[in-house]
């Protein structure tokens, strides 16, 4: 199975599980010196591959179709993750929720053991760190907001945008889902542990 074949497998599976509402949610894997990304205000669920569109480094489109309006933000963390090669961005109900409740620029996730299932994280004793960002309807906006606070070596492969959705990525398509599945399950405990203390 190549890249574009494995993103397809994993849109349906986002779609299944309801990450993908409606249209929202874009997915992209790195091909040659660009990228594919999914076409603009598509079923995810009912992806094919032409609907993953050819893309330069930058986010320009080789042909006439409309990619996802959020094309940039795939380029940027491309160009800031050399090893990145598959990207996943959903609006999962965890990480819209928890994006609008948690104050400041990052939401910091501490003693799960499920932390181990980022790349590089051999410990639950280590701080998951998700940058928050505000929503914009100005991709570049985004752009700007987020690419300080992905600097540090400790930040976790994604970060949040308010009240919008997840950004995460991997070496591939497996790993990129793997990461996805760890935030949702962190997200939803992390949302129930604060129910909890309230």
């Amino acid at each position: 199975m190549d890249a574009v074949d494995a993103l397809l497998a994993a849109a349906k599976v986002l779609s299944a599980r309801g990450w993908t509402p409606a249209t929202s949610g874009n997915l992209s894997v790195r091909d040659g010196a660009g990228f594919r990304v999914s076409a603009s205000g598509m079923d995810k669920g009912q992806l094919t591959r032409d609907d993953l569109l050819p893309v330069d480094a930058d986010g320009r489109p080789a042909g006439a179709r409309r990619p996802s309006a959020e094309t940039l933000l795939h380029a940027a963390i491309y160009a800031r993750f050399p090893a990145a090669s598959a990207i996943l961005h959903v609006h999962s109900r965890s990480a819209t929720v928890l994006s609008r409740v948690v104050p400041g620029d990052r939401l910091v996730l501490e003693g799960y053991e499920i932390a181990k299932a980022f790349a590089g994280v051999e410990t639950h004793e280590v701080p998951i760190v998700v940058p928050i960002v505000p929503n914009s309807q100005d991709i570049p906006t985004i752009v700007r907001a987020v690419e300080p606070l992905l600097a540090g070596d400790d930040r976790a492969p994604g970060y949040l945008i308010r009240g919008h959705g997840l950004y995460t990525w991997g070496r591939d398509v497996a790993e990129a889902l793997r990461h996805l599945e760890a935030f949702d399950f962190l997200f939803t405990c992390e949302l129930e542990h604060r129910r909890l203390r309230a």
